[in-house]
């Protein structure tokens, strides 16, 4: 069986549309989170976070299908990792959370907040709608502020 990230990259692999740059993003961003369940510093609070981030991935029928929309369709789930990043990296004790589970070529800091200030470019109206699906209001966080 292969590999979700590996699979991911084969999806994108080419790929030179509209955000291509964030696109090809996403096997890293997909890895961090994984990575991120097994970071002894992540708070216990984060995990069903950043299990949702991590399931909302592979789902095949979210928010923004890549089924329908080919690779544009990974937007939503780049824009929910950044978003849980976000959230990580303030809830954690250790400020360089982000960072030590990070394979990509960008700094992670400057890709999250470059992702959640481009949010409504990226995923229009749609974050209440990823939120739900996600059950973030069953979860007991509130959501807050970009990281600096």
């Amino acid at each position: 069986m292969k590999r979700f990230d590996a699979i991911l990259e084969k999806d994108i692999s080419g790929y030179d549309g509209e955000f291509s740059q964030l696109i090809h993003q996403a096997p890293a961003l997909y890895k961090m989170m994984t990575r991120l369940l097994d970071d002894r510093a992540l708070p216990r609070s984060m995990s069903p976070l950043v299990i949702a981030a991590i399931a909302y991935f592979i789902l095949p029928e979210d928010i923004i299908p890549e089924e329908k929309y080919g690779p544009i369709g990974y937007v939503d789930d780049i824009y929910l990792c950044a978003f849980v990043a976000n959230e990580v990296a303030k809830e954690s004790a250790s400020p360089d959370i982000l960072a030590r589970n990070w394979e990509g070529k960008v700094p992670v800091a400057t890709l999250v907040k470059e992702i959640l200030d481009r949010e409504k470019e990226l995923i229009g109206d749609k974050k209440d709608s990823i939120m739900q699906y996600i059950g973030y209001d069953q979860l007991g966080l509130s959501q807050t502020d970009c990281i600096d």
